[in-house]
């Protein structure tokens, strides 16, 4: 992703409910940008949703269809970036990411996806 501005950009990943079929403590997976290291995100603890006592939450995210958990990064300098999304438990579904550098506004499905301008060759002339 290329980006115009320095600083926090929080990053939104959209995942379909799940229930945990695993004995772990909850469904996990991770996201950096470039080289940080990945951040961890236990999907059933941020949500605060469990299937086994069937709570707010979880009948939030199950009727929603979408489970929104966001983490924070930092940007020291603008230009191209790498957005990773890591699995660490095999059954979290990713719907999307979303990459909010400020001004994001809410939506039901989230904002559309973003152009993407492919460069000519040697980088002269392209096209959307």
């Amino acid at each position: 992703m290329t980006l115009f501005t320095t600083g926090q950009v929080t990053v939104w990943a959209y995942l379909s409910p799940r229930a945990n079929v695993f004995a772990t403590d909850g469904l996990k997976y991770a996201v950096s940008i470039d080289d940080e290291a990945p951040q961890i995100v236990n999907e059933t603890i941020a949500t605060g949703a469990s299937d086994a006592s069937m709570n707010r939450q979880w009948e939030r995210i199950t009727s929603e269809n979408v489970a929104l958990i966001s983490t924070a990064h930092t940007i020291s300098s603008p230009g191209v970036h790498t957005l990773k999304f890591w699995m660490v438990s095999p059954t979290v579904i990713l719907q999307k990411l979303v990459a909010d550098t400020g001004g994001l506004k809410p939506s039901y499905l989230g904002p559309p996806e973003s152009m993407s301008f492919k460069h000519g060759q040697n980088g002269q002339g392209g096209q959307l």
